[in-house]
């Protein structure tokens, strides 16, 4: 490994078009090549969008047009680019990127894979160290055998506000806001057939995926079309956060929930149910609201009380907001993967 003073970081994902593990590798990429400290490269996906996004920000990126497990030239050109980089730490995100990590060191680099879920562990064998986003997560890896040395919880970041007009969807009703995958974990259905028994509120759906279609068809069966919308992913989320009353996350199943702490950056009050990531963030009446997962009618509920205590809100958005400026802000998170990665660059061969 040649001398270098700047910490070197080969960041690597495949990666779907949208998700939160992959919004949060575009915010931690766009933060690693802000600090002067950091030397990036980045490996990704083909994907105009995500390839636009990051050019704006980030010199040094490479696109791969197939990650799959039998294609040579991936393997060939990932070798090659770890030959002429000499990174320190080749961190790779999720289970392709991580699978398919060089079987043996090419310059003596430290491999770290980063987890977001409860994935098979196998794919993550060439790594050397793990990151997870959540406690959960990092002893479910311990108990499938991995050292607990080299496992380090750092939970993810969100980007402040970053757009303080507020955008009226409708011309009356209160709004709420729902964002993510359309994808059953995330039980946005929930939601929506909670939505004849609000009358005085509309919702706003924002994100993409297989469901909309069957989301499209409750809209159509409850005769809510005048108050649901659902809208495409946006690299602009404030637009519609700052837009609305109350964000909600109905996720059946969160490892973490990003959505959550975006929430609380804005200053817009926020109800989980008790699962997983959200489940442990919120504590109930303190920094969020807490429903049973797929009871309708105490979402219903939920949603109620919090309209009708003003007091109750505004101690939630204060709280909420001290929470996400002490643990999951960007200097704080960033800080943390570079301690990180400095402590155990030093097992790095100079």
């Amino acid at each position: 490994m040649a001398n270098d003073s700047k910490l070197k970081i080969l960041n690597i994902i495949s990666g779907a078009k949208f998700g939160g593990a992959e919004s949060f590798f575009e915010r931690l990429a766009i933060s690693f090549e802000k600090n002067s400290n950091i030397k990036q490269k980045l490996i990704i996906r083909a994907d105009d969008r995500r390839y636009n996004l990051l050019k704006e920000n980030i010199k040094d990126i490479k696109r791969i047009n197939f990650f799959k497990i039998y294609n040579f030239f991936f393997y060939f050109n990932l070798q090659r680019i770890i030959n002429e980089f000499k990174p320190h730490i080749v961190l790779s995100w999720m289970n392709r990127a991580s699978s398919m990590l060089p079987n043996s060191k090419i310059v003596n680099e430290i491999t770290v894979g980063r987890l977001g879920g409860f994935y098979k562990i196998k794919n993550y064998a060439k790594c050397d160290y793990l990151i997870t986003n959540t406690q959960d997560i990092k002893e479910y890896v311990i108990s499938k055998g991995w050292n607990k040395q080299n496992v380090e919880f750092i939970p993810n970041f969100v980007s402040q506000n970053k757009d303080l007009r507020k955008e009226k969807k409708f011309e009356k009703n209160k709004i709420l806001l729902c964002m993510g995958r359309f994808h059953e974990n995330k039980a946005i259905d929930i939601l929506i057939k909670a939505m004849p028994f609000l009358t005085s509120f509309s919702l706003v759906i924002v994100g993409s995926g297989s469901l909309k279609a069957s989301y499209e068809s409750l809209i159509k069966k409850f005769k809510l079309s005048d108050r649901v919308k659902i809208f495409g992913w946006s690299n602009n989320i404030s637009k519609f956060i700052n837009s609305s009353s109350v964000l909600i996350c109905p996720s059946r199943h969160e490892p973490f929930g990003n959505i959550v702490v975006d929430g609380w950056a804005h200053k817009i009050p926020v109800i989980v149910s008790d699962i997983g990531g959200p489940g442990k963030m919120i504590k109930n009446k303190i920094n969020g609201i807490k429903f049973e997962k797929d009871n309708i009618f105490d979402l219903v509920a939920k949603i109620k009380d919090l309209d009708s205590n003003s007091n109750l809100r505004k101690k939630i958005i204060k709280n909420g907001f001290q929470f996400f400026k002490e643990n999951y802000s960007e200097k704080v998170i960033v800080e943390k993967y570079i301690k990180f990665f400095e402590r155990i660059k030093k097992s790095c061969v100079v």
